[in-house]
């Protein structure tokens, strides 16, 4: 099978990065990863379209095939698979080694591939979207437990980020835990949770009760207290209570953080994963149109997803950047100084940064020089006010 250079340079770069896997594993990875790009799509048919330039159909649809498999069920039967866990804290080390910034925000979230599959994921928020680094992939309606998964996701990835980061892990009241809470204090990170507005809350001189009550439309109220009943376990929280005039209902929201520390509106940066989740499925890789049921090999292939993702993201971030400088893209090459606030994207950081990917697999090369400059964390809307309690 030909090897072009464009190829032979996302080979080089997994081995550079993503050291648990085997040269052969790498090689199938990038070969998955340079089809998905090119196919704009990550589905097995749309990879091999793409990739019959390369060699003879039944070759190339073998290794990709193989890619995926265990080891067992290969074509001649072997020890060695991919073991997708291990490539996590990797994974995460590769963006944090593009990553500008001392700041890290995570979302914990799971999506669903129609009545077959559930991921668990868990995903670097970056300028509206997000880039996945760890998953664990479930039976869709199957009764079970998603704790005991989302806090293993985050110990494994605990080992990837440096201590002097601060990092906060956003989900939803869906996944409200005291378990989550403390697996997230337990490494090291900023819990910030939404909660009930039934759930009850002790403020510092007020009497128990919902904590949907502390505030009304048009304001926010940041303080101290206790989470849960004296029947139950009462955790100590700072609650940001947030109603802006746009919003049918309050955002209540739980951290370890003190209240002069937390930003009122930082759970808006959890709105990325779902503009995230959809760069996985109809806007960039297609997920929802794979046929594949087995949780180990859907596990394995959303590897090509997040890699394929953050490529895509790093190419669009230096577009974007270039724009913003009002240069060509190809004359920026290094990151430039951060900026308060950006004009509006006429079109999203993942489209921009997959057209200009296509091109350069198309000429033959990509870009070396990447990075990663996180947009500053939101501010509060003007038409709210804040009341901070900080005793």
């Amino acid at each position: 099978m030909r090897v072009p250079p464009e190829l032979y340079q996302i080979q080089t770069t997994l081995g550079q990065y993503l050291t648990p896997l085997r040269p052969a594993q790498q090689r199938g990875l990038a070969l998955w990863v340079y089809g998905t790009i090119l196919a704009h799509s990550a589905c097995q048919s749309a990879v091999l379209t793409a990739l019959l330039t390369l060699g003879r159909l039944h070759t190339i649809r073998q290794r990709l095939r193989e890619w995926l498999m265990n080891g067992s069920d290969k074509a001649a039967p072997c020890a060695t698979q991919v073991a997708v866990s291990t490539c996590f804290a990797p994974l995460l080390r590769w963006v944090l080694s593009w990553w500008q910034g001392r700041d890290l925000a995570l979302a914990l979230d799971a999506t669903l591939h129609g009545a077959t599959s559930t991921a668990l994921v868990l995903s670097v928020l970056y300028r509206n979207t997000a880039i996945p680094v760890a998953w664990h992939i479930l039976p869709a309606q199957q009764p079970g437990v998603w704790m005991d998964p989302c806090l293993t996701l985050i110990t494994q990835l605990r080992p990837a980020v440096p201590p002097t980061m601060r990092v906060l892990v956003l989900a939803d009241r869906g996944l409200w835990s005291p378990r989550l809470w403390d697996g997230i204090r337990a490494a090291g990170w900023h819990p910030l949770l939404r909660i009930q507005q039934q759930a009850h809350f002790t403020g510092a001189g007020q009497p128990r009760g919902p904590a949907g009550k502390l505030v009304t439309q048009g304001n926010a109220w940041v303080g101290r207290g206790k989470l849960g009943t004296p029947k139950t376990r009462r955790i100590a929280v700072t609650l940001i209570a947030i109603w802006t005039p746009e919003q049918t209902e309050p955002w209540l929201v739980v951290t370890d953080l003190a209240p002069g520390q937390v930003g009122v509106s930082w759970y808006a940066l959890r709105m990325g994963i779902e503009l995230g989740f959809r760069c996985l499925k109809r806007v960039g890789w297609q997920w929802e149109q794979t046929r594949r049921t087995d949780p180990t090999r859907i596990g394995r292939w959303w590897l090509v997803l997040a890699v394929a993702t953050l490529w895509v993201l790093a190419t669009g971030t230096r577009v974007e950047d270039a724009q913003t400088a009002g240069i060509a893209p190809a004359q920026l090459r290094r990151p430039p100084p951060a900026v308060l606030e950006r004009p509006p994207r006429l079109q999203s950081i993942f489209r921009q940064g997959l057209r200009w990917m296509q091109q350069q697999l198309g000429r033959g090369r990509l870009w070396t020089r990447l990075w990663l400059q996180p947009d500053p964390w939101p501010e509060p809307p003007p038409n709210v006010t804040i009341r901070i309690v900080d005793d």
